[in-house]
């Protein structure tokens, strides 16, 4: 430093080799705070150095941080937030790695440098137009590839998929992430929470899932079985499609979410083990399901114990008729590792059935079994809250998007004697 001026709350300063004017100093609790004058004009220095003074004073006894942030500084810190949260566990390493390509492909770019205690509910809605035009007329139409984050490792992919405006789905979740950003920016006194602005999140309207008939599900599970034991296969492909045909049993029967059977271990099918040899009525098992950030134990229908029991003859017939350990996945490839998905075998299956697609045309996937499970419990009249809280979801979940059940079961109830 080569000068330092007045004798005030706030000294002005000029680093060596420089004629532009700095102001420092301290606020209680925050240390000291350093930022450049962009004048070489003393005078104006002083003036533009008393404004910022008295504006840290201000926003200091109005709880807030004694300088302004830019709404990139603070997006920055989030995402970084974020990371340390996954990495302890606190939230969802997916949701960690989703957020900060989020932030910096569409946030960032868009509010930048403007101080994050600026930004008006007026700026939001610009943004939100702003961000459905992105692909199709703004800044990524000519752009050829977009980079994420997958296993914790940044993948890209060309980015040809994404020229469309973002469905109503992805418009609500990336809203969710930009109002969690400003409330965090409050949590840390950078605004004031009358300064959040209004992220507008449009509604998704409830779109029932597609789902299967019991008829279908038998003529899935017929074909599944007649495929397994085509003479013209080899054993390979023999062991793939039994692992197909216990996975639809299983997934029909305990209405498990994709993730969640893919995640089982034989340790989460809890008295299986010590009741394999018996009969099936008196195979009374639970199941331990993990996924979607949450664990629960629920009782399954029996009929997935035939899943399970195929299942169990696989392993012990490709491990030397060894039984597996509890810590050994039940969807396993041959070598014993984790298959990660069915999805080209269901996908095969579902078109030699031509059962792809509902009545709507909305194409089945593995996520339609549990859609079929609970809406066969609805029809065998099983208490909703009590299959909310099997199936690790809300009633009113399962009335918006699950109980895809016909009036045609409940045409009795329907039609009571009416007295006169």
């Amino acid at each position: 430093m080569s000068r330092i001026a007045g004798k005030k709350p706030y000294a002005i300063f000029q680093r060596t080799g420089s004629t532009v004017w700095w102001v420092r100093f301290s606020i209680r609790g925050e240390g000291q705070i350093r930022k450049s004058l962009g004048t070489a004009d003393e005078g104006e220095a002083q003036r533009k150095a008393a404004k910022l003074w008295h504006e840290a004073q201000y926003r200091k006894e109005n709880g807030l941080r004694a300088v302004q942030r830019t709404f990139r500084a603070v997006a920055e810190e989030f995402c970084d937030h974020m990371d340390r949260m996954a990495e302890r566990g606190e939230v969802r390493h997916d949701r960690g790695d989703r957020i900060r390509p989020l932030v910096e492909r569409y946030f960032i770019p868009f509010f930048d440098k403007k101080p994050i205690d600026a930004i008006t509910d007026a700026d939001a809605h610009r943004y939100l137009e702003w961000r459905k035009t992105f692909w199709t007329t703004g800044p990524g139409k000519n752009q050829t590839h977009i980079e994420y984050i997958r296993a914790a490792k940044r993948v890209r992919r060309p980015a040809t998929e994404m020229r469309r405006v973002p469905s109503l789905s992805s418009q609500r979740g990336e809203a969710v992430v930009l109002r969690q950003l400003f409330r965090q920016a409050a949590k840390w006194g950078y605004i004031n929470q009358s300064q959040i602005p209004d992220v507008d999140t449009p509604r998704v309207p409830p779109s029932p899932r597609p789902s299967y008939s019991a008829k279908e599900i038998e003529t899935l599970r017929k074909l599944a079985q007649t495929r397994m034991f085509d003479p013209d296969i080899n054993r390979e492909v023999r062991r793939d499609r039994s692992i197909l045909y216990a996975y639809v049993t299983i997934a029909a029967n305990t209405g498990m979410r994709p993730t969640e059977l893919k995640n089982l271990n034989w340790g989460d099918v809890l008295q299986y083990r010590d009741s394999v040899e018996k009969p099936l009525v008196e195979r009374d098992i639970r199941i331990r399901a993990r996924g979607k950030g949450k664990a629960r134990e629920f009782v399954p229908h029996l009929g997935a114990i035939a899943g399970f029991d195929m299942l169990w003859m696989l392993w012990k017939t490709h491990n030397d008729n060894s039984i597996p350990l509890d810590t050994d996945p039940v969807f396993a490839a041959p070598d014993g590792r984790r298959l990660t998905s069915l999805n080209n075998s269901l996908n095969a299956l579902l078109e030699a059935a031509n059962l792809k697609t509902d009545h709507r045309g909305k194409k089945r996937d593995a996520y339609s079994f549990r859609h079929f499970y609970i809406s066969q419990q609805l029809r065998a009249g099983v208490d909703v809250f009590a299959l909310a809280r099997n199936t690790g979801t809300s009633p009113d979940m399962i009335d918006k998007f699950y109980g895809q059940v016909d009036v045609e079961q409940f045409k009795d109830a329907l039609r009571p004697d009416w007295i006169a």
